[in-house]
Parts: structure tokens; C-alpha cells; sequence
């Protein structure tokens, strides 16, 4: 669900951070979240005891709320897709289509929030910068 990018750990000068669950162990704690307040004294019990059953669902789910997340970003464009929720409400232009987008899927600035920066997510997404030299940094790796 979420990444932990090789550029930002070299940054920072640790190790990347790997998955060390599968992702269905990840859908079974959502499962115990989910229903441990929420629903009915059935479905809590049944998630509790049983939360697998549920895996799917929640799988799913997060594949459509990443289909409809991904279909707004095409609104934003290039421009706008990697920028944060603030910096988009404080361009007039890209406030606009933020109004539009929050009026057709309301889930999509808290999604934003976590994904804007994921491609796997975010595949208008590009981290690309004109300055940089990646001639540079190709020579420096392969010492041309």
C-alpha cells in the first residue's frame, strides 16, 4: 500500500524499508481495524475470529478506490499529480479542479494525501526535475 523509495533512504542514509508481510497479512489487520468499532456485533465477532474471509473484500476495494483515484488525477495532469494537497488549493487553476474532483470523490484528498508521491498508485506522477544532470550521475555510477 505504501513505499518506501531507494532515492529518499540513500537521502537519508539508511536501508530501504521491505515489506515483510504479505499483502493479504496487511488486508486481515485492515479487516481488525475496520470492524473493531464499526458494524454490527456480528460482523465484529466474525472479523475478529475469522478476518481472512474478509481479505478479498478489502483487496477490492482498494483496487477500485485506486481505479477512481487515478481516473481524477487525469484532471490534474503532469502538473499538478505530485504536489501536495496545499500547494494544489493554492493555485487558482489546480483549486478549481480540486473542487471539481472532491464534488465527484470526496476520498480523494485524504487518498492524495498518502499516494500523490506512489507511482504505483499516482501514474501521472513524475519526480523528474529539468536540473538535474542525469549524464552526471550515470558517469559517477558506471565511472566513465
Amino acid at each position: 500500500l505504501f513505499s518506501d523509495s531507494t532515492q529518499d533512504a540513500q537521502e537519508e542514509g539508511r536501508t530501504k524499508q521491505q515489506l515483510c508481510h504479505s499483502k493479504n497479512q496487511i488486508y486481515v489487520e485492515m479487516v481488525k481495524a475496520i470492524f473493531l468499532y464499526n458494524g454490527t456485533e456480528e460482523f465484529h465477532t466474525l472479523a475478529m475470529t475469522n478476518p481472512g474471509i474478509f481479505a478479498s473484500s478489502i483487496h477490492s476495494h482498494l483496487d477500485v478506490l485506486k481505479s477512481k483515484y487515478q481516473k481524477q488525477n487525469v484532471l490534474l495532469g503532469q502538473t499538478g499529480a505530485g504536489h501536495t494537497y496545499k500547494d494544489l488549493m493554492s493555485g487558482e487553476r489546480t483549486k478549481n479542479i480540486i473542487e471539481v474532483i472532491q464534488k465527484d470523490f470526496p476520498w480523494w484528498v485524504d487518498l492524495h494525501g498518502w499516494w500523490h508521491t506512489n507511482p504505483a498508485y499516482n501514474n501521472t506522477w513524475s519526480n523528474a526535475n529539468s536540473s538535474q544532470n542525469f549524464s552526471v550521475h550515470a558517469v559517477k555510477l558506471f565511472k566513465l
